[in-house]
C-alpha cells in the first residue's frame, strides 16, 4: 500500500506496498512451510541485507534480503504459530507473529527508519520503556494479494486484555494522536509499552467484530481476543481484517 504509506510514514511497517518487486520461489519440501517475501523503502526502492530470523525456531539459520529486498525462510514447522523477526541497522525492530499455514501469502514489508517510528512515544508524551515492547496494527478489509492495495477500516477501537500499555490511534496522515478514541481512514493504531510475553487483543469496527478470518497474525479466540507476542524492543506488527458495511 506503498501510495498511503509516503503519508503514513510513522507506521507504515505494518503493511505491504505496490511495487514491481517480486519475492524469490520457495519450494515447501516434506512436511514443512516456507516464508517468502520483499523487503522495500518507504519509496518503494529494495532493503538489502534485512536480517530475518525465526527466534523460536533454533535449527533455523537467519537469512538476509537480497538486492532486490526478496527473502524466504525453509524448513518451518506445518500448522505453527511463529515468530519471524526483521532486523536492519537503518529501520525499527520489528517482529511479525503468523501461522505457517498462511505460507502461500508472500509477504510484502515496507521499513520505517528508526527515528521515524520513534516518533510515536514523542507525539503522546510517553518515555518508551527499553524493557517493553510495542504493537503496530493496521484494521483492513481483506488481503493484498501480491501488493494490490485494499481499503483500510476506520472506527476500528482496540481493547488490550490483561496486557497494560498505552492504546492509541493514527490520525489521516498516519501520525499517532493523543486525542484520537478510534482509526482514522488509515485504520492504524498501536500500543505502547506493553510487557514482554504474549497479551491478547481485540479490534471493534462499526459493522462488527474483527479477527474473525486470520491474517497476519495468530488466529483469534472465538471471542476475536488475538495473541499477540511482545519482545522487548521490538515493534509486533499485525495486520487484521475487519468488517465492513455496504
Amino acid at each position: 500500500m506503498s501510495r498511503r504509506l509516503a503519508a503514513s510514514a510513522l507506521l507504515a511497517l505494518v503493511v505491504a506496498g505496490c511495487a514491481p518487486l517480486e519475492p524469490p520461489s520457495c519450494e515447501e519440501e516434506g512436511d514443512t512451510a516456507c516464508f517468502r517475501g520483499v523487503f522495500k523503502t518507504l519509496v518503494g526502492r529494495p532493503i538489502e541485507g534485512m536480517e530475518v530470523c525465526a527466534p523460536d525456531q533454533p535449527t533455523l539459520e537467519c537469512v538476509e534480503s537480497d538486492e532486490g529486498g526478496g527473502w524466504k525462510l525453509p524448513g518451518l514447522p506445518p500448522d505453527t504459530n511463529v515468530v519471524l523477526t526483521a532486523r536492519h541497522p537503518d529501520y525499527a525492530r520489528t517482529a511479525f507473529p503468523q501461522r505457517t499455514d498462511m505460507s502461500w501469502y508472500a509477504w510484502y514489508k515496507v521499513g520505517v527508519p528508526t527515528d521515524i517510528a520513534d516518533s510515536n512515544a514523542t507525539r503522546l508524551d510517553v518515555e518508551a520503556r527499553a524493557d517493553r515492547g510495542s504493537i503496530l496494527f493496521l484494521a483492513w478489509e481483506g488481503l493484498n494479494i501480491d501488493g494490490e492495495d485494499t481499503r483500510n477500516v476506520a472506527d476500528v477501537t482496540a481493547e488490550l486484555r490483561d496486557g497494560g500499555g498505552r492504546v492509541f490511534y493514527a490520525n489521516g496522515l498516519g501520525l499517532a494522536d493523543a486525542d484520537a478514541t478510534a482509526t482514522a481512514g488509515t485504520g492504524l493504531g498501536g500500543v505502547l509499552n506493553v510487557p514482554p510475553g504474549t497479551v491478547e487483543l481485540r479490534l471493534r469496527a462499526p459493522a462488527g467484530r474483527c479477527a474473525d478470518e486470520p491474517m497476519f497474525h495468530y488466529p483469534a479466540d472465538p471471542d476475536g481476543w488475538i495473541p499477540v507476542p511482545i519482545l522487548a524492543g521490538w515493534t509486533t506488527a499485525i495486520d487484521v481484517i475487519c468488517p465492513v458495511d455496504r
